[in-house]
């Protein structure tokens, strides 16, 4: 009934807009904005934007603003438009996590510029924040490669117009992302011109700092991590705590990677303690988010698990929060957009206002009778699809049963005749020319037609490949890869991967995700020890880094979303 109750709400609210006396009806005080001068929208919009409150009157302001351009405007009112574009985008951005509405106003912006002949590395670096901050959600290489094409466009557009301010950003940005994807060789003709730039103007402390910042990614990618720490710890000597926060917090987390990197955990943690305070006292959600995930992974390297479950939770929590807090952004900017858009139709309404409501009234009865219809055919589409649902949750309960039998079966005749390792010596001893790539069943037979393995080595390394799959704890780590199940099984990947492909005609990601998908569903199903757990939470614990990829993969395997079977399994449990 949960369905038919959200239906019923959705419903109403649509029935709400075309009632008179609507609840988002727009605002008297605001729709006198409307004719309001630019300098006075302004002047409004600049204090309510700086004083880091709600900036509900900077985004209506702002709005106002954007939506007056006109090709025939003066090369200054389309500027005004063109910034006011970027602050609606600043605020989407950091205050309401709407991507596609901050994409929106970037392409807005860009349009102006573009038409205005403005050029300006800001909307470059809008676009490049944008991509990097998705490319690290669901870990796209690709996207962090577009993000740093767009730092270096902001870049050459900073260095070509003189604008210092965004030129040092870019050049921040672009060594952060050339060190993430792939190395600084890629970006040194631009940062040569980067260099010639003096440091006797306001920003020459960046300037020094970018250049630290270079020479300790450098140190990095030679393999000199004492010395990176070093230049780390200069850049920390050289910028003010109060004015460059973010620029302390990201140089405390690089630092701490070189210290994991290094094998020094507690030193590792120390740093990212520092940048964990920094990121809690300016309410820095992103940055909270990734200290609870480093200290969780570090912690666990030290073997403190009270500690590495504390910030995993805390982790959790702030993921689910920020979720919540989106959504209600969406609200929040659903209402916005109503009040807006009734404002600038207010005078036409009141022209047409008792035309309107004749209509209105005619159009509310037919739609109510609509809408007892098709609430009659939800509900009974509601009915069929619990049904189903319920079936297909029992029919994949049943199944890990089987399998869980199959797997004890295993167990036993393991014990009793354990794979033989000896019986693959080549296989074992021999190392890996060159990587191979993943093969679907169609080119399989031609893939392995010069593979070496006999029927009754494919035999045992199939046992072993099973044996790791059955019993290692270790396939649920987001880490785990193809050749360290080749490591475990004592073979290449190569053979592994042909095994795997062979009897199971699926490649090896499928192969391990199915793996992952059956003991996600056996944790919903035990409610005692994992009823508290998030459907990403969840996701996490059995390895996978992207909720997409996993939702996708549940789907695939069971036939059930995972909130469809948790939620299923939950009211088995109080059944």
């Amino acid at each position: 009934m949960g369905s038919v109750s959200r239906n019923i709400v959705l419903l109403f609210l649509v029935l709400a807009t075309v009632l008179p006396g609507s609840a988002l009806a727009p605002s008297r005080e605001h729709s006198k904005w409307l004719d309001l001068p630019v300098e006075r929208l302004l002047d409004m919009a600049d204090k309510d934007f700086n004083d880091g409150g709600s900036k509900d009157t900077a985004l209506m302001c702002y709005t106002i603003i954007a939506n007056r351009y006109e090709k025939s405007m003066s090369l200054e009112q389309k500027s005004q438009c063109k910034e006011a574009n970027m602050r609606l985008w600043s605020i989407y951005f950091y205050d309401f996590y709407d991507y596609p509405k901050c994409f929106d106003c970037l392409t807005r912006a860009r349009e102006i510029a573009t038409q205005a002949g403005i050029e300006d590395a800001n909307i470059y670096l809008g676009f490049g924040c944008m991509y990097q901050t998705i490319s690290e959600e669901c870990g796209d290489y690709e996207l962090g490669t577009k993000a740093l094409d767009y730092y270096k466009q902001a870049l050459t557009v900073g260095l070509k117009t003189g604008d210092d301010k965004h030129t040092d950003m870019a050049s921040t940005d672009v060594l952060a992302m050339a060190h993430t994807q792939g190395g600084l060789s890629q970006i040194t003709p631009i940062w040569n011109q980067y260099l010639k730039l003096p440091e006797d103007n306001e920003t020459w402390i960046l300037r020094r700092y970018n250049k630290l910042l270079y020479q300790a990614f450098n140190s990095v990618e030679q393999g000199r991590p004492d010395v990176a720490i070093k230049l780390y710890n200069s850049q920390l000597q050289l910028i003010d705590t109060t004015q460059y926060s973010r620029l302390i917090y990201f140089t405390l987390i690089e630092k701490g990677k070189v210290h994991a990197m290094k094998g020094d955990y507690r030193n590792a943690v120390a740093d990212i303690h520092q940048a964990e305070k920094i990121a809690v006292d300016l309410e820095m959600k992103d940055c909270k988010l990734e200290v609870y995930g480093m200290l969780s992974r570090y912690y666990k390297q030290l073997g403190d698990d009270r500690s590495r479950e504390h910030y995993y939770n805390q982790f959790a929590l702030l993921k689910d929060t920020l979720t919540n807090y989106q959504q209600l952004a969406s609200v929040n900017e659903m209402e916005f957009r109503n009040e807006l858009k009734g404002m600038e139709q207010e005078m036409n309404e009141m022209r047409q206002h008792r035309e309107v409501m004749s209509i209105v009234t005619l159009t509310s009865l037919g739609f109510l009778l609509v809408l007892a219809v098709l609430l009659y055919l939800v509900y009974r589409k509601n009915g069929e699809l619990t049904r189903s649902n319920e079936s297909l949750y029992q029919k994949n309960v049943e199944m890990l049963r089987a399998e869980e039998e199959e797997r004890r079966m295993r167990r036993q005749l393991q014990e009793k005749e354990p794979p033989r390792a000896e019986a693959l010596p080549a296989i074992a001893t021999a190392p890996d020319d060159e990587p191979e790539k993943e093969t679907t069943d169609a080119d399989a037979e031609v893939k392995y037609k010069s593979s070496h393995l006999s029927d009754e080595d494919k035999q045992q390394l199939l046992a072993r490949i099973q044996q790791v799959m059955d019993n290692s704890e270790e396939i649920y780590s987001a880490d785990f890869s193809l050749e360290r199940l080749a490591m475990l099984s004592g073979s290449k990947y190569k053979y592994v991967s042909q095994v795997i492909n062979e009897y199971y005609q699926q490649n090896f990601n499928n192969f391990l995700n199915s793996y992952r998908i059956k003991e996600a569903c056996k944790r919903m199903g035990d409610v005692e020890h994992y009823g508290n757990y998030t459907i990403e939470a969840i996701s996490e614990s059995v390895g996978f880094k992207s909720r997409s990829t996993f939702v996708s993969s549940f789907k695939r395997i069971t036939g059930l979303t995972p909130s469809q079977y948790q939620r299923l399994a939950r009211r088995e449990s109080q059944q």
